[in-house]
């Protein structure tokens, strides 16, 4: 009977020191993403905001655009009132991927139009998993039909803002960029940027789509005056 509980608990030992292992794998890439201020870039109409992840905004003549909608809604409310934002100012919500982290406080703006690529639709309709876990999944109280789909190389012109979509597959099947008034870049996770170096994101669905996609992103990226990631600051040129 003591042989078989001993055995019983070095299995449940084993497994759990399994599962904790697996856990740091698939975690410490989060730990080492540096988070970004809440403020204005200098010299810009641009925004950044801290929603636990990055989201930025771009002041037109008549309200905001909002790149993402980050991870935590409390948090984005927050953020946004330290740089005087009315969440009802922000009229276009333009998201690079359907990943949770970006697409969590789309309710606190129920007036904004969203737009997505229209590749990406797939993994939030059911017909494409995200990971052996499933698909990913708009939030509570949002509707897939809000969603206008995006094509690459389509133009929006946003009051005299411009915003170029962009296609880069990868991070996900349908991930986009978004490249506005030929200047900034705003890049969700198609890529990492780590010592100046771009890499291939750690969450990635398909990594050899991905190395493809940032080889043919260089030209885009180096004629971009700043290039603004979701997970690892931005940087200008």
């Amino acid at each position: 009977m003591k042989k078989t509980v001993k055995r019983i608990l070095l299995i449940a030992s084993a497994l759990l020191i399994l599962l904790i292992g697996i856990g740091l794998v698939y975690y410490f890439p989060m730990l080492t993403m540096p988070s970004v201020e809440t403020g204005q870039i200098p010299d810009t109409n641009v925004y950044t905001v801290n929603a636990m992840s990055a989201v930025f905004l771009v002041e037109t003549t008549n309200g905001y655009a909002m790149i993402d909608a980050g991870l935590s809604p409390k948090k984005l409310q927050e953020s946004l009132k330290e740089i005087f934002v009315d969440p009802d100012d922000v009229k276009w919500i333009f998201l690079t991927h359907s990943d949770g982290d970006h697409l969590a406080a789309l309710p606190l703006f129920p007036n904004a139009n969203i737009y997505m690529s229209e590749d990406e639709l797939p993994l939030i309709n059911g017909t494409l998993k995200r990971s052996i876990l499933g698909g990913n999944s708009m939030p509570s109280g949002v509707n897939v039909d809000r969603i206008t789909s995006l094509s690459n190389g389509q133009e929006l012109l946003l009051n005299g803002t411009k915003v170029e979509c962009i296609s880069a597959p990868g991070h996900t099947y349908g991930s986009m960029l978004y490249l506005v008034d030929d200047l900034y870049l705003f890049t969700g996770d198609a890529f990492k940027i780590k010592n100046g170096n771009i890499g291939i994101h750690p969450y990635t669905m398909d990594k050899n789509l991905s190395k493809k996609t940032i080889e043919q992103l260089r030209e885009t990226i180096n004629g971009s005056s700043i290039v603004l990631t979701s997970h690892y600051g931005y940087f200008c040129k």
